[in-house]
């Protein structure tokens, strides 16, 4: 491969050290090429920051095993919000930021949907997994208020999800239909098992992450050009 500007994305996928440090040599006398990977290294560390600690020492491995599963398949990702900070504009960024994260994110979701709940965590009572009677009255509360306000904004960006005017907007709809899916299956869980603190934590977390999701969409649609 020559050390061109056009090759540097493909440079950056390929990840083979030689040409990287060539291109970091070229990109020493070319501003498009330094900013281009100035935003790949700062999408590098925020993808590592996305590694968590789990109680099991078993898990991660089960994780990568996943990922590496996954990448052979040639999962579809959605594109994350990590794009709002890019530009909409800078789509070479865009294709960098997706080299990083696709494969974390699309196996991270075939993992969860994989990654079996176990019935004694569902049904076995204990301290630190069931809640009260007035903590499950607090937390079906805070699930209304999301939902209300998901109902809202999905009504606000529904015309852009049936007719989605960017690469992005498609992205975003891609995971909004995921959300949905894990939605589905935490709330089949807690049928039979209400008062399961931790599906319930997860639960809400995933509400608070399409309400995240939704708001995005507005203000990506807001400032994207007229």
């Amino acid at each position: 491969m020559r050390v061109e500007c056009r090759n540097l994305q493909k440079a950056l996928r390929q990840q083979e050290p030689e040409l990287l440090e060539a291109f970091a040599a070229h990109a020493a006398a070319c501003p498009a090429c330094r900013e281009q990977l100035r935003q790949w290294d700062a999408i590098s560390k925020a993808a590592g920051g996305l590694r968590k600690s789990w109680d099991s020492p078993q898990l991660w491995p089960r994780i990568h095993r996943a990922l590496a599963s996954e990448a052979a398949r040639g999962g579809k990702p959605w594109v994350p919000a990590i794009f709002l900070h890019i530009g909409s504009g800078n789509w070479g960024a865009a294709v960098a930021a997706t080299a990083v994260l696709a494969i974390t994110i699309s196996g991270a979701w075939i993992l969860w949907r994989n990654y079996p709940i176990e019935e004694e965590t569902r049904t076995r009572p204990g301290p630190r997994r069931l809640l009260t009677e007035q903590a499950l009255r607090d937390v079906e509360s805070a699930e209304a208020a999301y939902i209300q306000s998901i109902e809202k904004l999905s009504k606000l960006v529904e015309p852009k999800l049936e007719q989605p005017a960017s690469p992005l907007m498609i992205s975003y709809r891609e995971k909004l239909m995921l959300i949905d899916s894990a939605i589905a299956e935490l709330r089949a869980g807690i049928e039979r098992n209400r008062f399961n603190a931790h599906l319930r934590q997860e639960l809400l977390a995933i509400y608070q992450q399409k309400q995240r999701t939704l708001q995005e969409m507005m203000r990506e649609d807001r400032n994207a050009p007229q």
